[in-house]
C-alpha cells in the first residue's frame, strides 16, 4: 500500500510537471511571437498575462486566485506589448510570494474619455500599511519611462499601496488597431 501511495503521489507530481511545461512552452511561444516595440490588442496582452498567471498558479496552487475584467468595447484596444507583465510580477513577488493566505490580482480595463485606464490591484499585505518593501519600484519605474516616451504626458502610471493590497493604474490615449502609432509620433512628423 505504501509504494502504491507513493507511486499515485508521483504520477500526480508528472502530470503536473508535464501540464506546467506545456503552459510554460505556450507562453513562450507568445512572448516570442510578440513585438515587444509594438502595440497589441489589450484581448491579446490579457491572454499573455494568463498563460503566465496559469504558470504562477501551478506554483502558488489556491493561493492565487485571479479576476480578468475587460469590456468587449475594450478588446481590440492597443496597448503595448508586455506593458503590464511588470506590475503582475510585482503583484505576484510583493502580494502572492510571502503569504500563505489567498491573494487577488484583479486586473480591470476601463475607459475614460478619450483614455484607456488599466487597474492591476491586489489584495495582499504587500503594502505594509502604506509603506512599499524595498526594491519595489524598478518595474514601476520602466512601465512609467515606456509610456512616457511611447505618450509624453498622456501616458501615466499612478502606484500606491492601499490599506490591503496594492493598486497600479496606467492611463493611455485609447487607440484602436486604424490608429497605431503612438502619440509622440505623430507630433514629431
Amino acid at each position: 500500500r505504501w509504494f502504491l501511495g507513493v507511486a499515485q503521489r508521483q504520477a500526480g507530481r508528472n502530470a503536473e510537471a508535464e501540464s506546467m511545461l506545456e503552459r510554460l512552452a505556450e507562453f513562450l511561444r507568445v512572448t516570442l511571437a510578440a513585438d515587444p516595440a509594438g502595440l497589441t490588442p489589450l484581448e491579446d496582452e490579457f491572454a499573455t498575462l494568463q498563460a503566465y498567471l496559469e504558470i504562477e498558479s501551478v506554483r502558488f496552487r489556491e493561493r492565487l486566485a485571479l479576476e480578468f475584467v475587460c469590456p468587449d468595447d475594450l478588446r481590440t484596444a492597443l496597448i503595448p506589448s508586455f506593458l503590464l507583465q511588470p506590475l503582475i510580477e510585482n503583484a505576484i513577488k510583493h502580494a502572492v510570494s510571502p503569504t500563505s493566505a489567498t491573494v487577488t490580482i484583479r486586473l480591470e480595463a476601463t475607459r475614460d474619455g478619450e483614455d484607456l485606464v488599466v487597474l492591476v490591484q491586489d489584495d495582499g499585505d504587500g503594502g505594509h500599511g502604506g509603506e512599499v518593501r524595498p526594491g519595489a519600484g524598478v518595474g514601476l519605474g520602466n512601465v512609467r519611462m515606456r509610456l512616457e516616451a511611447l505618450y509624453g504626458p498622456r501616458g501615466v502610471l499612478q502606484a500606491a499601496p492601499l490599506a490591503r493590497g496594492f493598486l497600479a493604474m496606467v492611463r493611455l490615449p485609447l487607440q484602436r488597431a486604424a490608429t497605431v502609432t503612438p502619440i509622440r509620433s505623430k507630433a514629431a512628423a
